[in-house]
């Protein structure tokens, strides 16, 4: 219960500094998941310096972000300066959908 509470108010601030709620929510369970596995260098005590660099404009709160395929594996994401969780959670996304796309027509001989 505590752990929703606490992604509740971190999306809360994610979202005061101009995030889409799907952004934020992604952002809040990263931060947290770092927390968990004993990584808090790359968690919580971030929080300010994101949204620091969201006011710097150094991060786009608002990107508009374009998937191009190269070949039937391979795919380049433009995440337009978008926050690194939001980026990564794409191309993670992206290359599980080509993996499963291709899976049957990789020849292991």
């Amino acid at each position: 219960m505590k752990q929703k509470i606490l992604k509740n108010k971190i999306i809360k601030i994610f979202k005061s500094h101009k995030l889409g709620s799907l952004h934020a929510s992604i952002c809040a369970n990263a931060l947290i998941n770092a927390e968990l596995v004993g990584a808090p260098t790359h968690g919580l005590s971030r929080l300010k310096m994101y949204c620091d660099r969201i006011n710097k404009k150094v991060i786009n709160p608002k990107p508009k972000i374009k998937i191009k395929k190269i070949s039937q594996s391979i795919s380049r994401i433009d995440a337009d300066n978008s926050i690194g969780f939001v980026a990564a959670d794409i191309g993670i996304k992206q290359a599980i959908k080509n993996a499963k796309k291709n899976r049957n027509r990789i020849s292991w001989n």
